[in-house]
């Protein structure tokens, strides 16, 4: 046997009813009390997902094929149009179908059945946690079209800790329902717990709806879904669905009641009807799709990790090494060699590439060649004198500028004040005010605020520049920012 979903013990041994197997074909089993095989009894139709299995007072034995899986556990996308139960004769070797239909059209997946007064069957759903369902009406054999099923209740399972393999979620989930031989009592099994509860006046559905549960522990069940009252009413016998690789033993429990609060099981109330809480109120479907949102979420947050950590390399790789030519902004190219990056205010240097700075700026330069300021500039450079804030170039002691001594200029040498060359004021050349001979001012050229005189020698930059190149107002050689 595979997969066992239901069971009943008889004076004899055991009734066993399996929701699948291999060939896709469930089938009864009679076993005798050492679980040797008797007799197998097939389905006149083929039987969806028989889950549960309970006997009345007349011997008659009833399966419940209420099993409608969703799409993550194995089963369809649209839900079963109805539900059944087999009925099966104490003797007989063939089941008669009786059909049910929830008047919702609604998904739900039920794994236990139970046994009313009058012998008709009371539904327990798996999901949604706990909806107790009856007939309308007396059941119609063989008919198509389902007797309408209404619900009547509300059972609630407990948060008891009892270990078992799917942890909460097995605290929860209702797999199993026996009546007891007199029907004094019934009991309903999740994965983890067996909750028994009084019958008084043959009320089943009161009792399992208002009733205050005695719970008995069925830890760790490698998935318990079967259990039944033994033919004397004193024990619990439960088994597993298994599949063929493994053996499923048949288990006994002697009913005890057992206290949540003391850490090691449930004795609480049964929580109100009519609020089943958050938990109880969950299908396999919504906590799948949780599951798969968390996943999705944790997901996103490693991707833009990686993200952000590759920003980051990317960045670094950019500044470059100690030594490299890049930096936050760059200066003018140099003398004879390639651009260097100085800072945002640098100019050229003397003769050789640019050395980076070291604060937004190019590193120290090498012997001999070009430095420059070692804030917001280029380094010092050696052996020529060097600019210490805001400067660059070959020149010593520049503020704002790249030139020797000049202030907000990037001349090559001496004294300029907002120029680039020696003695120039606001100016790139010689001569203060007046562009290099014999050019006009103008803006970016060599001297002067004016716009250029057509055919003059301007110059690119603001605040100075160097050599005779047309002017096209974003010089790279400039003294604060690039015109846009």
């Amino acid at each position: 046997m595979t997969e066992i979903s239901g069971l009943v013990a008889t004076a004899n041994g055991f009734m066993a009813v399996q929701d699948s197997q291999p060939s896709g074909k469930p089938k009864i089993y009679q076993l005798d009390n050492s679980c040797k095989l008797l007799s197998t009894i097939n389905y006149p139709t083929p039987a969806r997902d028989p889950e549960d299995l309970a006997v009345d007072k007349n011997g008659t034995f009833w399966i419940g094929d209420l099993g409608d899986n969703d799409e993550a556990s194995g089963g369809t996308k649209e839900p079963r149009k109805t539900v059944a139960v087999w009925s099966l004769p104490s003797g007989s070797k063939e089941p008669t179908i009786n059909r049910l239909a929830y008047p919702d059209g609604k998904k739900r997946d039920a794994e236990a059945l139970l046994l009313a007064a009058d012998g008709s069957p009371i539904i327990i759903t798996k999901s949604p946690v706990g909806e107790v369902w009856v007939p309308e009406g007396p059941l119609q054999p063989k008919t198509e079209a389902g007797v309408k099923l209404k619900k009547v209740g509300q059972f609630n399972p407990q948060d008891t800790k009892t270990a078992n393999p799917l942890g909460l979620l097995g605290w929860k989930l209702i797999t199993g329902a026996a009546t007891s031989p007199d029907g004094a009592k019934v009991v309903i099994r999740t994965y983890s717990d067996a909750y028994e509860f009084d019958v008084k006046g043959g009320e089943v559905v009161k009792a399992i709806t208002s009733g205050k549960p005695r719970i008995t522990p069925l830890p760790m069940e490698a998935q318990g879904e079967a259990i039944t009252y033994s033919a004397d009413g004193k024990t619990y016998i439960t088994a597993s669905d298994l599949d063929s690789s493994k053996k499923a033993p048949l288990l006994r429990y002697t009913p005890t009641n057992i206290s949540p609060d003391k850490g090691n099981g449930a004795n609480l109330p049964t929580p109100n009807s009519d609020d089943p809480g958050f938990l109880a109120s969950l299908t396999l479907q919504d906590i799948t799709y949780a599951v798969a949102a968390i996943g999705i979420v944790g997901l996103g947050l490693v991707v833009a990790g990686i993200v952000g950590i590759r920003r980051a390399r990317a960045a670094r790789r950019l500044a470059g090494p100690a030594g490299a030519r890049a930096s936050v902004s760059g200066g003018g190219p140099d003398g004879d060699g390639p651009g260097g990056f100085g800072g945002p205010d640098g100019g050229p240097d003397g003769d050789g590439p640019r050395g980076g700075g070291t604060v937004y700026g190019a590193q120290p330069a090498p012997a001999g060649r070009g430095g420059g300021g070692n804030v917001y500039g280029g380094a010092p450079s050696s052996p020529a004198p060097q600019g210490t804030t805001y400067g660059g170039g070959s020149g010593g002691g520049t503020t704002y500028g790249s030139g020797g001594g000049s202030t907000y200029g990037s001349g090559g040498s001496g004294g300029g004040t907002y120029g680039s060359s020696q003695g120039g004021t606001y100016g790139s050349s010689p001569g203060g005010y007046d562009a290099q001979p014999p050019g006009p001012r103008g803006f970016g050229q060599a001297g002067g605020f004016p716009p250029p005189a057509p055919g003059g020698n301007g110059t690119r930059g603001v605040y100075g520049g160097r050599g005779q190149q047309p002017d096209d107002y974003d010089g790279r050689e400039r003294g604060y920012a690039p015109h846009r």
